[in-house]
């Protein structure tokens, strides 16, 4: 009964236009024919509509389908379009003399011969704005039902198992943006046919839509990241997603008629969904790192700076090793993902093989247990170890620059951390004649934080001068105040971690605070001073604090020899 209510009214409302151009020119003018029929037709169909709906406040509006709702908002725009074109008068008239709930307008004036148009048009006003109040009420309604049923199909996808595909190149890639996109396109082009070009309800619809899309894949895209393979595909499927919401954002545009405003919300809210999509496919992409990493960190991190590492390994074989197994995934890296993608892995894996060789390097100053003895047993023959370990890795990412020109301006920031290192320790064995301030320097505007910088220098003195460290932590301590005002501590790169466009294990401020929270090594400093370090790190590093706590004691007592 409710479609069929409005499909005739959408025939009565229709003929206003016939009325107004064929018949009233028939008529005498004071007849106002086109007045007496359209507020009849107001009227008669309101009342109707309303009786379906459960009266003006829309007490049946749960009842209907969101195809009734769909029809019964395009329905209200249609019958206000129409009743403005034709009495422009009642567009400017929001506020009525009377209400028609209980009884009939009287069109007629005193002598029963001529139409009232004061009162034509007040009645064909309150209808007008009734109507609208209709319109509000179901569109509200309609909004509600696309976000339960948006989130409840979002939520069938993202938690079904996508079938997995590989072309013919190579590329990977899931079912996930087509499961997706089918779904949306099938929904927007339902909610398109039944409403104007011009519709708000579109548009609002529209954002609906975008707006748990995107929410669903935050709260879900991490779930397609569970190795090498699902890296590569999720990038792939990531950039497919943000194209086809492009695509089917341009199709919408230019299939309607929407105002400036209108088009200005609809792109901020597609630009958002699209900006999740490409950072997440950069994402996906740059944490190739950690699976790639997982094998090298088993079969390399233990035996780096070791006994066989520093007296046997006279041609650098696991810097050589290292590289062999980057080449290796490389490879994979350039089959299963787009090109402009394999760059971002790439970059990250440069960084992360920094971080690794500096988060090993660190670890045996952990593992190291003398305040007197160097931990290698020659130290210029480690110096030079890891100055050809270092040459090999970088000549790796040196010869891929040619092929990524973005590669270049990376290589220099990356490896200057390891340089800084090095030469940190050549200066700590007394093999350097440079001054310690100055890579004291460089080493704080990498990691802009002194507690690290003092944390980082005395372990590469407790590696190569242990009877020296507490005169490089006194150093340190002296040059606070100018280290703070040359690279001042800055919150907002630690909360960064947390940002989207930031990878994990990719920084020597995040890895080094990664270490020390849990660090039990006794320091020459008192114990407390640590502790305040410690506990900063996890307020500021929430996400990266550890369970582990600093060594007891007041940290100046002598270490046992080993």
């Amino acid at each position: 009964q409710f479609t069929a209510v409005l499909q005739a009214a959408t025939e009565l409302v229709a003929e206003i236009d016939i009325v107004k151009i064929q018949m009233a020119p028939c008529f005498a003018p004071h007849w106002h024919v086109e007045a007496l029929w359209s507020s009849c037709v107001a009227h008669v169909c309101s009342n109707h509509i309303v009786q379906q709906i459960g009266g003006p406040d829309g007490q049946n509006l749960p009842e209907l389908t969101i195809t009734q709702l769909l029809e019964l908002v395009a329905w209200v725009e249609f019958f206000r379009e129409t009743i403005e074109e034709t009495f422009p008068d009642v567009t400017t008239k929001r506020d009525t003399k009377k209400t028609y709930f209980e009884e009939r307008p009287d069109l007629f004036a005193g002598d029963k011969r001529s139409i009232n148009m004061e009162t034509a048009t007040d009645s064909l006003a309150w209808v007008n704005n009734m109507l609208w109040e209709v319109h509000r009420l179901a569109q509200e309604e309609f909004l509600v039902r696309t976000r339960t049923q948006t989130d409840e199909w979002l939520t069938k996808v993202y938690g079904s198992e996508t079938v997995k595909n590989q072309s013919a190149e190579g590329k990977l890639t899931t079912s996930l943006c087509e499961d997706i996109f089918s779904f949306s396109s099938v929904q927007l082009r339902t909610i398109r046919e039944r409403l104007s070009k011009k519709s708000d309800a579109l548009i609002l619809a529209v954002c609906v839509i975008l707006s748990h899309m995107r929410t669903k894949q935050i709260h879900s895209r991490n779930n397609f990241l569970e190795d090498l393979e699902t890296c590569c595909a999720a990038s792939n499927d990531f950039t497919r997603m943000s194209e086809r919401c492009e695509d089917m954002m341009s199709e919408l545009l230019s299939q309607c008629e929407f105002s400036d405003d209108m088009i200005a919300t609809l792109e901020a809210s597609s630009n958002e969904l699209m900006g999740v999509y490409s950072s997440d496919a950069v994402y996906a992409a740059r944490s190739v790192h950690i699976y790639v990493f997982d094998p090298i960190e088993e079969e390399i991190g233990s035996r780096l700076f070791e006994i066989d590492w520093e007296e046997n390994m006279t041609g650098n074989d696991l810097a050589v090793s290292l590289v062999r197994t980057l080449e290796d995934f490389h490879d994979d890296l350039e089959t299963y993902m787009d090109d402009f993608m394999v760059v971002k892995s790439v970059m990250s894996l440069m960084s992360a093989t920094v971080i690794f060789y500096a988060k090993t390097l660190l670890l045996r100053a952990e593992k190291h247990r003398s305040n007197k003895r160097p931990f290698f047993g020659d130290n210029k023959r480690a110096l030079d170890r890891m100055t050809g370990d270092i040459k090999i890795m970088r000549e790796y990412f040196e010869g891929l620059a040619n092929q990524m020109p973005a590669l270049k301006k990376h290589i220099e920031k990356d490896f200057e951390n390891l340089s800084t290192l090095h030469e940190l320790m050549c200066i700590a064995a007394g093999f350097s004649d440079s001054d310690a301030e100055d890579f004291i320097f460089v080493l704080q505007k990498r990691v802009r934080d002194v507690g690290i910088t003092k944390h980082i220098v005395g372990d590469l003195w407790h590696l190569m001068a242990p009877t020296g460290e507490r005169y490089v932590w006194e150093l340190v301590e002296s040059m606070e105040d100018t280290l703070e005002a040359i690279a001042p501590q800055d919150d907002a790169l630690a909360l960064e971690v947390n940002d989207r466009s930031y990878v994990k294990g990719l920084r020597l401020d995040e890895m080094a605070v990664s270490l020390y929270v849990k660090s039990k090594r006794n320091r020459p400093i008192k114990a407390t001073a640590v502790e305040s370090m410690v506990k900063n790190w996890r307020t500021t590093w929430s996400a990266q604090g550890g369970e582990g706590t600093p060594g007891e004691g007041d940290g100046e007592e002598e270490q046992e020899e080993e």
